[in-house]
């Protein structure tokens, strides 16, 4: 009996990978038994078994044996003929399909194979094909025999009180074409609207944890689906009394927010200060709601890159590195740098990355920090989108800052909430420091209600480290107070509405201080990486929102333009962040920029002002702070930002009714970037370095150069003639100045600055 090979490099044989195959299905099934629930299909399990047991016969095909042994190209697909193999089941009609469809395209989606294989009538050549390549399979008949035996014994020890509906096929003249029988049928009902379970959830984790067994099988080390930590709240406890000692203090247990967070199930809302420890109380609830088999994935959502690299350096050293990953746009390169410190060479690197990454992408992890981006492109049909919705199957997400997404982002974000609780069982708990009311409200909607853990006033109070000041004229008037506090030698920030006002600014104020820093979206990865790693010692920092969130930072003061009153919260966080300097003060100047009316609401920001009026030169108490949001936000949206709301809310509903399994979106990559409006450009001035690093294949080291403009920007230095496309290694390079320590002057004509 010759033997069946599934895969060459290594080499593995087809009754090995099949094996292998089925011990991630047996690590997805015990892990995660309630995707059963989840897919309305009683014997989902069941079902899904054969799908995995069958997927791959076609390799038993000589062309395919061929390419694999000798690299002779084929030129056909042997899931084709491996949907063939569902002749035998003894089934009803639906799971029958259902079976055959997430074997058939568990490599390619229904589109992909209708434009490039069709077999649909007798009479067509694609049947033909079909059939010829179907002939493929007699030499080794006898070696799929003997597989085909193992299918039943393989049944019986998973199912041992129900009998295998499937039975050996007895010669390749009885397969039947898959293609023809399931797949014309499938794509038709859904052209004609004449939808089923399959077009639904049942469907959907059907080809996501079909994918999901074979992807995991054929990864380097057979990985299976982890589970979530045991014992958590015991590691979190010992996190944070390691915390404590380290700031001198005793541990005193659990605050009462954080234990009434870790008693809730079901939705929650979590209210408390910046710095109280709203993250450990989240965690303690996602333990909480964890199922008995610790199977349901927790997903910590974040707006920002920084954020999210914090928090996954944080969350690795608790949970441990091979449980948790990280995912957003630049994720990979951050992955890279973390692993390039250590003692591996450039593609030894490149290959862990490529090996961690491909594992945070699929259903192994059971934590993930992410951006909410990384789970909309499943929403979008983008392909593996179906192994993205097993995944988020009752899943618990934590979503922090979620205030701070434009109201375009926020009504995606909340149709996808609604979507995921009503059709995949999840659970959400939303943290906030600062939310408007009317936010919540919206949240609500969409969650179906939660329940609510707040601080107590006289706890929250203790959080106070702030004192407004409010100052006549804009910030360049600001200048000589801000002087008068560095030569105090105070720790000084200040933040800028724009990058143009952050680089006027820094450059007045460069000069007065040794250690003074600026920090903004324009810099290339490689120095703003520098920049942030020299931050601990500035003296003053000038920067735009880009400070706002997730740096360690603590300054003494900090001067700012007016900006939205949660805007300017942020940035009051990065003031005496410890609580370790009384009082400190956080001056607001009252006049805006030029440019401020294209990123602020001009309404929201006078509101802001006026808000902070009545509080103006008193201790900030933490208690009042909500008050103030819900005077400046008394009217929620403004008439604009409405319009946008309820625009992308009905688009995107309208949208997703089009998103069906086994079928990806073919314009979905293309709508999902569209939500991005950066664009990534390397300055000519590196054009050399970074195209040397992409013919040397350092693709990781090439990155460093980009740095991300506006779209808008990039238009306006397009029709200048100031951008040209290298379309061999696909990049744009921007021909404005660069300095390392300003970062791109589109502003400036300076050709000194090269």
């Amino acid at each position: 009996m010759s033997t069946i090979y599934a895969k060459s490099n290594p080499r593995e044989s087809l009754l090995d990978h099949t094996e292998n195959c089925l011990d991630v299905y047996d690590s997805l099934r015990k892990r995660m038994p309630f995707l059963e629930d989840v897919s309305g299909e009683s014997d989902f399990f069941e079902h899904l078994f054969y799908a995995v047991v069958l997927h791959d016969f076609g390799k038993a095909a000589t062309g395919f044996q061929k390419q694999l042994i000798e690299n002779n190209r084929w030129g056909y697909r042997h899931e084709i003929l491996s949907t063939g193999f569902v002749v035998t089941l003894q089934i009803s009609d639906v799971a029958k399909q259902a079976i055959a469809l997430a074997i058939l395209t568990h490599h390619k989606d229904i589109d992909t194979l209708w434009e490039k294989y069709p077999c649909i009538p007798n009479n067509e050549v694609g049947y033909k094909e079909w059939q010829k390549h179907v002939d493929e399979l007699t030499p080794n008949w006898d070696a799929l025999m003997e597989l085909q035996k193992q299918v039943s014994h393989w049944f019986n020890n998973r199912f041992p009180n129900a009998s295998c509906l499937w039975t050996p096929v007895a010669s390749p003249e009885l397969l039947i074409s898959g293609y023809r029988e399931y797949l014309a049928p499938y794509k038709c009902d859904f052209e004609d609207g004449d939808l089923s379970s399959l077009h639904s959830t049942y469907g959907m984790l059907m080809r996501g944890c079909m994918i999901a067994c074979d992807h995991l099988a054929s990864a380097d080390k057979n990985e299976e689906v982890h589970k979530a930590l045991d014992n958590l709240k015991e590691k979190l406890t010992h996190h944070v009394k390691v915390k404590a000692e380290k700031r001198k203090k005793q541990f005193q247990g659990w605050e009462m927010f954080q234990k009434d967070a870790g008693e809730t199930f079901g939705q929650l809302m979590l209210s408390a200060p910046t710095g109280s420890g709203k993250t450990e109380a989240a965690l303690l609830w996602s333990d909480n709601n964890q199922s008995k088999t610790k199977g349901n994935r927790v997903f910590y959502v974040l707006p920002y890159t920084a954020s999210i690299n914090a928090m996954y350096d944080r969350l690795k050293e608790l949970v441990s590195e091979d449980k948790i990953g990280m995912l957003h746009g630049k994720a990979n390169y951050f992955v890279y740098k973390a692993l390039a410190d250590k003692e591996y060479n450039y593609q030894e690197t490149v290959e862990r990355v490529s090996e961690q990454q491909n594992l945070t992408k699929k259903i192994c992890r059971p934590y993930k920090v992410l951006t909410p981006f990384q789970l909309l492109k499943a929403f979008f049909g983008i392909r593996g989108f179906e192994m993205q919705m097993a995944e988020m199957s009752q899943g618990l997400f934590i979503f922090d800052e979620i205030h701070a997404y434009d109201p375009h982002t926020t009504a995606l974000i909340l149709t996808m909430i609604k979507k995921l609780r009503e059709d995949y069982n999840a659970k959400f708990c939303i943290m906030t420091a600062t939310m408007p009311k009317f936010l919540k409200d919206m949240i609500h909607d969409a969650i179906g209600g939660f329940s609510t853990v707040d601080m107590e006033t006289e706890d929250r109070d203790k959080f106070t480290r702030h004192r407004v000041k409010l100052l006549d004229g804009n910030i360049h008037d600001a200048i000589p107070k801000i002087k008068e506090r560095l030569n105090k030698d105070d720790s000084v920030m200040v933040v800028c509405n724009t990058v143009k006002q952050a680089q006027d600014v820094f450059q007045e104020l460069q000069h007065i201080t040794d250690n003074a820093k600026l920090l903004h979206s324009r810099f290339i990865l490689k120095d703003r990486e520098r920049i942030e790693g020299e931050l601990e010692n500035a003296n003053l920092l000038v920067g735009t929102q880009a400070v706002e969130v997730s740096l360690d930072i603590d300054f003494d003061c900090l001067f700012t333009e007016p900006a939205p009153i949660d805007a300017l919260i942020q940035r009051f966080g990065r003031i005496n962040r410890r609580r370790k300097k009384g009082i400190c003060d956080v001056h607001i100047c009252k006049v805006v920029g030029d440019n401020d009316k294209y990123i602020y609401s001009t309404d929201k920001v006078e509101r802001t002002i006026n808000a902070f009026t009545s509080v103006a030169n008193d201790d900030l108490q933490e208690s009042i702070i909500q008050s103030l949001i819900d005077e400046v936000y008394s009217e929620g949206y403004d008439e604009k930002e409405e319009a946008k709301y309820k625009k992308a809310k009905q688009l995107f509903e309208r949208h997703l009714q089009d998103i069906v399994p086994f079928i990806e979106d073919s314009k979905g990559r293309t709508e999902f970037n569209e939500l991005f409006k950066s664009v990534e450009v390397v300055p000519m001035k590196y054009e050399q370095e970074f195209s040397t690093e992409i013919e040397a294949r350092r693709y990781y080291e090439a990155r460093a150069y980009i740095a991300q403009i506006s779209s808008n920007q990039c238009a306006r230095l397009n029709k200048e003639s100031k951008i040209s496309e290298n379309d061999r290694i696909n990049q744009l390079f921007i021909n404005v100045p660069y300095d390392e320590n300003l970062g791109i002057l589109l502003d400036e004509d300076n050709p000194n600055i090269f």
